[in-house]
């Protein structure tokens, strides 16, 4: 059978080369296939570098609850820093596609279409989902998405058509499944993991964690990262219009919208008060704003204006620094109270 041939959209696009940037390691699946000349001899570079130099994949980037660490799936493997800045560690040789919240595991791209479950220390593989189906893509990982649950408790992947499975990091069971018909942009847990927030197409599309059954839809980017706040009542995310808003996480009517300031990314503050975001545009700003709706003044300020255009940002644990991350550019720290920045952060060397 001749090989299916994929017409590949820019959000489908960034979700390959976070996908291989996040590593397709050596590793051969019980049906023989071995996708592993698409990355390099650490298994983090790919089809982003061939596209553009970079240094990591920004959607990667994270925290421990402590707030001591900061880790990104970068170009020499699974990096991190300690949050004083500094020079940055190696912890893995390969990079990931998403790391649990204690970042003790790591879920990366195998084989066909499968996800391995891999102790950070160690290196030892624990689980290996399967179930999302393998299209035959000959230049790419057909595994888009992953995430943990806050908790740690459930993984769940995407694949390129729109395939969603939820597993149980436990056993590596099947807990549930659905097809949402579009490539998947982003997946995030509810702070209790029961709801999952799926970005594909056009609109975010609201999940049972357990079932899989859809409780209802928000119309949004689906190349922006839709993300919940710690308290659970809400959930942010961009407009198809591409302007920051969020909407009641019970409802999923829109709450609040900040308009005329164009973003890609946003984050909620600890306290769930607030919302840092980073714009696409060439004048680059990383903006805080308060919502009425979190009772807030509704006002927005720019907290620096050299973040670097489709940046990720989020929160440290206390809430006094915000972390800004971009291939090209590695890892920033900004200071939540001056805009200066908070730490000098070493960055890996470019693809």
């Amino acid at each position: 059978m001749k090989p299916r041939t994929y017409v590949l959209s820019v959000p489908i696009i960034g979700v390959l080369a976070a996908a291989l940037l996040a590593g397709c390691a050596s590793d051969p699946d019980q049906d023989g296939c071995d996708i592993s000349a698409l990355g390099t001899s650490g298994g983090s570079i790919s089809l982003a570098a061939a596209v553009m130099p970079s240094r990591l994949d920004a959607g990667s980037l994270v925290t421990d609850p402590e707030g001591k660490y900061v880790v990104a799936s970068c170009t020499d493997g699974t990096c991190r820093w300690s949050a004083a800045g500094g020079a940055y560690e190696t912890i893995s040789e390969t990079g990931y596609g998403a790391i649990s919240p204690d970042l003790t595991l790591v879920a990366r791209k195998v084989g066909c279409s499968d996800i391995a479950l891999v102790e950070v220390d160690g290196d030892e593989q624990v689980q290996r989902l399967e179930g999302l189906p393998n299209p035959k893509v000959t230049d790419a990982s057909p595994v888009g998405e992953i995430a943990f649950s806050p908790d740690g408790r459930l993984v769940a992947g995407a694949g390129l058509e729109g395939d969603l499975i939820i597993w149980s990091v436990e056993d590596g069971d099947e807990v549930a499944s659905t097809d949402l018909g579009n490539g998947v942009g982003s997946i995030s847990f509810s702070p209790d993991g029961d709801l999952v927030a799926v970005a594909s197409g056009d609109s975010v599309s609201v999940l049972e964690a357990e079932s899989g059954d859809e409780v209802g839809t928000l119309a949004a980017a689906g190349d922006a990262d839709p993300v919940w706040s710690p308290d659970g009542r809400w959930i942010a995310g961009v407009t198809t219009e591409g302007y920051p808003t969020i909407w009641d996480a019970k409802t999923l009517e829109t709450a609040e919208t900040l308009p005329d300031h164009p973003v890609g990314a946003v984050a909620f503050s600890p306290d769930s008060r607030s919302l840092a975001a980073t714009s696409d545009s060439d004048d680059a700003e990383l903006i805080l704003w308060a919502p009425k709706a979190l009772g807030g003044t509704g006002e927005s300020r720019d907290l620096v204006r050299s973040a670097v255009p489709g940046s990720n940002v989020i929160f440290s644990p206390d809430g006094k620094v915000l972390y800004t991350a971009s291939a090209e550019e590695g890892v920033a720290a900004w200071d939540v109270a001056t805009g200066e920045p908070a730490a000098q952060l070493d960055q890996p060397p470019m693809s």
